[in-house]
């Protein structure tokens, strides 16, 4: 038998979590905001159970103490604390130690995303695993793909790159193949590869889409999978799409994760 977190095929869920919301206007971290009776980010946690994940690692910031509180009866939730907070990849970096050891699948997902479903989830993994990926990408196909960061395929349907919008050029922003934020790695090539995420963006961060790049570059596959609902992957960033995404659940137009 296996030591826990030693099997390839065990699952950790690291969820980021640690923004202040400012868009938000409330002090109250955002993911705490409650939806359909329970917090944002408790809905990802179940997600998270749902899939069966051995190891659950919650990446917060503003307001730490006010998200353990909320889930201090989870004695399977670990805590990273990103502080300050300088993009995606540095987000990863803090969660990197709550991971030593584990020699499985890392999913990543967003305490403001409720409405991914386990379904979603489950095909995602399994196309990682079916296609020996070191990173899958869930995609999205958008005919306006606006502030989305564009996957670069190569002709062999494999990704080169994921471009920040920000840092695109105008033959990359007619890609309307785009970035849901949500992947999967390995988790060797995952911890084995941070450190060469580098902050040469405008906004001088530490970008998790650069994996694509680094993966690919060592000669590791990495691959998309498309989420056939958009509305999966939306994240809440304002009390007014709160509202609205409150208000569609409640006319059975739409549903939380898991």
């Amino acid at each position: 038998m296996n030591a826990p977190g030693t099997n390839p095929s065990e699952l950790a869920v690291v969820i980021l979590a640690a923004g202040k919301g400012t868009r938000m206007k409330s002090d109250l971290p955002k993911v705490l905001h409650p939806l359909a009776g329970r917090p944002l980010l408790g809905h990802v946690l179940a997600l998270a159970d749902a899939l069966g994940a051995s190891r659950k690692v919650a990446v917060i910031g503003y307001q730490a103490q006010l998200v353990r509180q909320a889930f201090a009866a989870r004695g399977d939730l670990l805590y990273a604390v990103q502080e300050p907070q300088l993009g995606t990849g540095h987000a990863m970096m803090a969660a990197a130690p709550a991971l030593a050891g584990f020699a499985g699948r890392v999913l990543v997902l967003y305490g403001d995303v409720p409405c991914l479903r386990a379904e979603t989830c489950r095909r995602l993994l399994a196309e990682h695993d079916r296609q020996g990926n070191a990173m899958t990408v869930l995609a999205m196909e958008l005919e306006r793909p606006g502030a989305y960061g564009r996957l670069i395929a190569g002709a062999d349907g494999r990704l080169r790159a994921i471009v920040e919008a920000r840092d695109a050029s105008p033959a990359q922003l007619a890609v309307r193949l785009v970035n849901s934020g949500i992947y999967v790695f390995e988790a060797a090539a995952l911890l084995g590869n941070l450190a060469a995420i580098r902050p040469d963006n405008d906004q001088q961060e530490y970008y998790l889409t650069d994996m694509a790049g680094i993966l690919g570059g060592l000669g590791l596959a990495v691959g998309y999978v498309i989420c056939p609902d958009p509305d999966e992957v939306a994240g809440v960033n304002s009390k007014d799409e709160l509202a609205q995404l409150e208000a569609r659940l409640a006319a059975g137009r739409g549903a939380v994760g898991a």
